[in-house]
């Protein structure tokens, strides 16, 4: 693991020097307009040789197996292993998002029984019937395909992807209230850190069940906890989801 941490060290290095440099520094520099520069001609550059393609490290086996342990949800031994590596969820962004499966099957039943939430129109979700000659044929049922992957890729109009081990939430613990919030989600928040932003649909459900403790509490204890949380985690947070759609639409 000293090599894979070495080499997550100098990536964030590397992130932290191109960061500072602004896009103006990184600009060509104009040509010169002037007759002489018009007429004179640049020499041409040989083409350098094709290097050889360097060896693949191979995949380091820890990190397999915290995934794999997340995929099926053993939350013991992958918070041990987690606990030990804290940094493989900067090195390895899927294990953020397995880690946001689990918390959002955690607060999903709190969530739903607390807010007042509306059924999501099928049209987003289910294929269109289609014009076949003269009539409006429907649309052929998805073929269920077993996924080695988690979270599942989203579904196509004709497969509908499922995991193949389907009893994974059976070790997931579940928040039944507001106060396990803290207990629950918040140690997972920190291995996450910043990376809670690759699920803002997440994000929103989690501060608005804080949103709703804090106006039935008046415990000093939660408000700390909460104002911390939004300090160190949601404001951060909603600069970089600002800046990210920035860069896209650019």
């Amino acid at each position: 693991m000293s090599n894979v941490r070495s080499a997550y060290l100098k990536d964030v290095q590397s992130r932290i020097s191109s960061a500072k440099m602004s896009q103006l520094a990184m600009a060509m520099p104009l040509e010169s307009t002037t007759p002489s520069a018009l007429t004179s001609v640049k020499p041409k550059v040989a083409s350098a040789p094709e290097k050889a393609l360097e060896p693949k490290n191979p995949p380091n086996q820890k990190t397999g197996i915290l995934v794999a342990l997340l995929s099926v949800g053993a939350m013991k031994p992958a918070i041990a292993i987690l606990s030990r590596f804290p940094w493989l969820v900067d090195a390895q962004a899927d294990i953020a998002d397995l880690l946001i499966r689990i918390m959002k099957l955690s607060i999903s039943q709190l969530y739903d029984s607390l807010m007042d939430t509306k059924e999501r129109n099928p049209d987003f979700t289910q294929p269109r019937p289609r014009f076949s000659g003269t009539r409006l044929s429907p649309p052929p049922p998805r073929k269920p395909v077993l996924s080695l992957l988690a979270p599942t890729p989203p579904s196509t109009s004709t497969v509908d992807f499922v995991f193949f081990f389907p009893d994974w939430n059976e070790q997931v613990p579940i928040c039944t209230s507001l106060d396990d919030l803290i207990d629950v989600i918040e140690p997972l928040l920190r291995f996450i850190g910043l990376h809670v932003s690759r699920d803002p649909l997440f994000l929103t459900k989690f501060v608005r069940l804080g949103r709703q403790q804090l106006l039935t509490t008046v415990r000093i204890y939660t408000v700390f906890s909460w104002s911390k949380k939004l300090m160190s985690l949601v404001f951060p947070t909603t600069d970089s989801n600002r800046f990210h759609n920035q860069k896209a639409h650019w």
